[in-house]
């Protein structure tokens, strides 16, 4: 008979990681440019153990913002599948920031060793900065956040809809 610790040892890992839809009074979305890959991401990072998802992004905001934010309300759950740069599958969070006033705005410190950069961005740009899974996820938490609710997401897709764009040739992880 095979014991608890068999059959959790052949489940898989999974990467968890919470991020922040922060906005400013126009409308425009917080993105941080980290040092350590190309590319713009949402406020947040990936969860340490003992830690559920809200607690990472109170600590990853302090970090990466300089300053504490309550996160709201949870607007995404995605679940991606894992692909060859992240061989792990992941389920990401992201909880509504709240809207920075001009104070908040002007007290953001990165932490330069892991982040060179930070700016508010159009949600038409969102296309442009970020890449398609991520992309496709904040729009999802803009909706939410106007709507109420929790968007469920599969590679930032509606459920179902990523299996699809798997059968026709389309990149989905981007």
């Amino acid at each position: 008979m095979a014991s608890d610790t068999d059959f959790l040892s052949r489940l898989p890992a999974v990467y968890v990681g919470s991020g922040a839809l922060v906005t400013n009074a126009m409308h425009e979305i917080l993105l941080v440019k980290p040092t350590y890959k190309p590319g713009w991401e949402i406020p947040g990072g990936s969860m340490d153990p003992h830690e559920y998802p809200r607690e990472t992004l109170r600590r990853e905001l302090v970090e990466e913002l300089g300053f504490e934010l309550e996160p709201g309300p949870v607007l995404v759950v995605d679940f991606c599948l894992a692909r060859p740069e992240r061989p792990r599958p992941s389920i990401m969070y992201v909880f509504d920031g709240g809207t920075l006033d001009e104070r908040q705005q002007s007290a953001i410190r990165l932490p330069a060793d892991e982040l060179s950069e930070h700016r508010f961005f159009p949600a038409d740009e969102l296309d442009d900065a970020l890449r398609g899974t991520l992309a496709r996820r904040v729009r999802a938490a803009l909706i939410q956040r106007a709507v109420g609710g929790v968007a469920e997401l599969e590679n930032g897709y509606a459920p179902g809809a990523a299996r699809g764009h798997l059968r026709a040739g389309v990149d989905t992880m981007r």
